[in-house]
């Protein structure tokens, strides 16, 4: 069903029965529960706490030195995580906590080229919320900071890190201003 004609069903229903409905959905589905939840008392901070545990975990999942984690359950949480709108800052520190947890989990576990592939994605797609946010600036320097010698990830990745950055820039035709 469309959201039109979802629309249009609704608009035929008294405010007592969008009511009863809205309830219903509420009591049959976690989900819909953790959205009216945050709904009625945002708190960016904890959502994204227990979104970044539930990556931690995902990322952590291996066999024999080599990781399990799977690239759509990350896709999929960072989808449900920006669905419930929290505040920009708070999507930032979702993305970078991402990329700098699967830098650190690249140190100790082989990744496959799909998982790389995908977390190469993640960044494009941080990357594409930054600028409709008029905050790259403050992205690629956080990524920039991050692909250092000094920090955690071998350096093949984090060259593919700075290349999906320049592909971003090249692709969206921007001139930095640094």
């Amino acid at each position: 069903m469309s959201k039109t004609a979802l629309k249009k069903e609704l608009s035929a229903y008294s405010k007592e029965q969008i009511i009863e409905v809205v309830l219903d959905l509420y009591e049959s589905r976690s989900d819909v529960k953790d959205y009216f939840k945050f709904f009625l008392n945002p708190d960016s901070k904890a959502l994204c706490e227990r979104y970044q545990k539930v990556i931690e975990k995902e990322l952590g999942r291996s066999k024999r030195g080599r990781s399990k984690a799977r690239i759509s359950v990350i896709k999929k949480k960072i989808k449900d995580f920006e669905s419930f709108h929290p505040d920009n800052e708070y999507l930032h520190k979702f993305y970078q906590f991402i990329i700098l947890k699967a830098l650190h989990t690249e140190d100790s576990l082989y990744f496959t080229d799909t998982f790389y592939k995908g977390i190469y994605f993640v960044v494009y797609r941080y990357l594409d919320f930054a600028n409709r946010n008029y905050e790259l600036n403050l992205a690629l320097k956080y990524l920039d900071d991050i692909t250092k010698n000094s920090m955690p990830g071998t350096r093949a990745f984090k060259v593919g890190i700075t290349d999906t950055c320049q592909s971003f820039i090249k692709n969206k035709s921007i001139t930095l201003n640094r």
